[in-house]
């Protein structure tokens, strides 16, 4: 029996003695009892003196070590409230980056239709045939009066692109049926008495034409037409009878014209 109670005294001892230890930081060595301490009846007594004065202390120990621990970690709800937190704002860029791609998707469409359109126009732009000329007349002084109706032939060629104004006639030639711009401009020195005047025929039918009743200084006049024609229709400058036309190195006098667009 008093074996037994010693066994005990011995282990209450250790576990008070790994109690403090935990709480302080710090571990304490249990003295080991020999055979001659356990037969001594002093340590006996002082033994079960010490448990009976100690009964409460592992109660107390043991409430004051698991009051803490709880204290070492977050409460549950804190973490779900992150947790929850973080998933909002994960639902919320999923939903930013979902309308940035209908964004770019409709962008994409866009320049898609319109790459199809440039491609369109380029492929009709190079079936379209280039029709375009410029001329002044190569005179250095007056052409007139004639008693007919005269055909002007600007023969000092400033552009002829495709070929389709004939600088020994001064007819152009629609090489395509489509709607053409034609200009012409006139200039006649101060001439007593004298009147410059003509039109613009096509094919010998008048268009619109420009005069002036020259006195005493010099004068200039132009006019201009859209007009649509048919594969070989032809278009010229004629001088009216018994007028004058006049330049010089400036090109005062002119006619031009060029495909608008084929129809």
């Amino acid at each position: 029996m008093e074996n037994i109670s010693v066994l005990m005294v011995v282990c209450l001892l250790a576990g008070l003695s790994e109690c403090l230890a935990g709480e302080k930081g710090t571990q304490t060595q249990v003295t080991e009892l020999t055979n001659e301490d356990v037969a001594d009846t002093s340590v006996e007594n002082d033994a079960i003196h010490n448990l009976n004065q100690g009964l409460e202390t592992p109660a107390v120990l043991t409430t004051n070590s698991t009051g803490t621990q709880p204290r070492c970690e977050p409460p549950i709800y804190t973490v779900l409230k992150q947790l929850g937190a973080l998933e909002e704002r994960l639902a919320a860029t999923v939903r930013a980056l979902e309308e940035t791609n209908k964004k770019l998707e409709a962008s994409e469409k866009k320049l898609s239709a319109l790459n199809s359109t440039v491609t369109e126009l380029s492929a009709e732009d190079k079936g379209r045939p280039r029709v375009a000329f410029s001329a002044a007349l190569p005179v250095d002084g007056t052409i007139g009066p004639a008693d007919v109706l005269y055909s002007l032939v600007y023969r000092h060629v400033l552009s002829n692109i495709g070929g389709h104004y004939n600088t020994h006639t001064g007819y152009f030639t629609a090489p395509v049926q489509g709607v053409y711009y034609f200009t012409f401009t006139s200039f006649c020195w101060a001439l007593n008495p004298g009147s410059c005047g003509g039109s613009l025929y096509k094919n010998g039918d008048r268009v619109v034409s420009w005069y002036d009743l020259n006195n005493n200084h010099p004068s200039s006049g132009s006019n201009s037409a859209v007009l649509q024609l048919q594969v070989g229709d032809k278009v010229n400058v004629r001088l009216w009878n018994n007028m004058r036309i006049s330049d010089n190195g400036n090109k005062y006098s002119s006619f031009s014209g060029f495909l608008l667009f084929p129809v």
